[in-house]
């Protein structure tokens, strides 16, 4: 690949990801097969999941899987790597992914929050961090919480709907 990053954001970002990464898949897809596991990829973070018969093959399997990134020539993040145990939280890319796809408690209570200081104190106040179309980037937060968990996210809608814009 002759750049080292895709675009990030346009329409066609995830199409041009898994076609980049198409190969790739391919051969950790076989590898997870031929080991009994599950693989999955969303964007850039690669998945591994399977019982616990699957620990004792595990140094063996994580130098394979590296073998296989690094030849199909993507870079590997040692810092955002790691091992997810069985009775731990296990999260990927923002969401807790234990018994059924959830929003880390901690999230959902800061947005609540967030948006229960709006309606009480208006919006203004709360964008410390100056984000640009505030509220429009609330209602992508409240969109991503809504399709992970339905009901919270109405819950957080319902609350969004209470805020005075002005």
């Amino acid at each position: 690949m002759p750049w080292p990053i895709s675009p990030r954001g346009g329409p066609a970002s995830p199409a041009l990801a898994n076609l980049c990464a198409w190969r790739l898949d391919c051969r950790l897809a076989g590898l997870a097969r031929h080991m009994g596991i599950t693989y999955t990829r969303y964007a850039d973070d690669l998945v591994f999941s399977g019982d616990r018969r699957f620990e004792r093959s595990l140094a063996r399997f994580r130098v394979l899987v590296c073998a296989i990134v690094l030849n199909e020539g993507f870079a590997i993040r040692r810092r955002k790597t790691r091992v997810m145990r069985s009775g731990t939280r296990q999260e990927v890319a923002g969401i807790v992914v234990n018994q059924r796809p959830s929003i880390a408690r901690e999230d959902y209570d800061q947005l609540k929050a967030l948006l229960f200081n709006c309606v009480r104190s208006g919006p203004a106040g709360q964008n410390r961090a100056g984000v640009e179309n505030f509220r429009e980037h609330i209602l992508g937060r409240i969109g991503y919480v809504r399709m992970v968990h339905p009901r919270r996210g109405a819950r957080l809608r319902a609350l969004f709907d209470r805020i005075q814009w002005r």
